[in-house]
């Protein structure tokens, strides 16, 4: 699975798990975002690309903050560079 496929699996799970806690339907999380449900689908299945702002817009809808982070990748340090393990 390439890392980008596997970051956005991870937020989706989040958002999925999130949805449960809150007892929000698609139609609900639609609602919130102001997105047609058929739109949420997609999203939750992976069918389309989707951007920062509709991740923050998720999260907003889902009462959590976004806050995407970068981390050093062990395969692509170079000597003089110290990366977190």
């Amino acid at each position: 699975m390439k890392t980008v496929d596997h970051v956005c699996s991870a937020f989706l799970r989040q958002v999925l798990l999130r949805m449960k806690e809150l007892g929000l339907s698609q139609t609900d999380l639609a609602k919130r975002m102001k997105v047609s449900r058929p739109y949420i689908t997609k999203v939750l299945r992976q069918d389309v690309n989707f951007s920062f702002r509709t991740a923050a817009k998720l999260a907003r809808a889902l009462q959590m903050d976004f806050i995407p982070e970068l981390h050093p990748s062990p395969d692509h340090c170079s000597e003089r560079l110290e990366c977190a393990s």
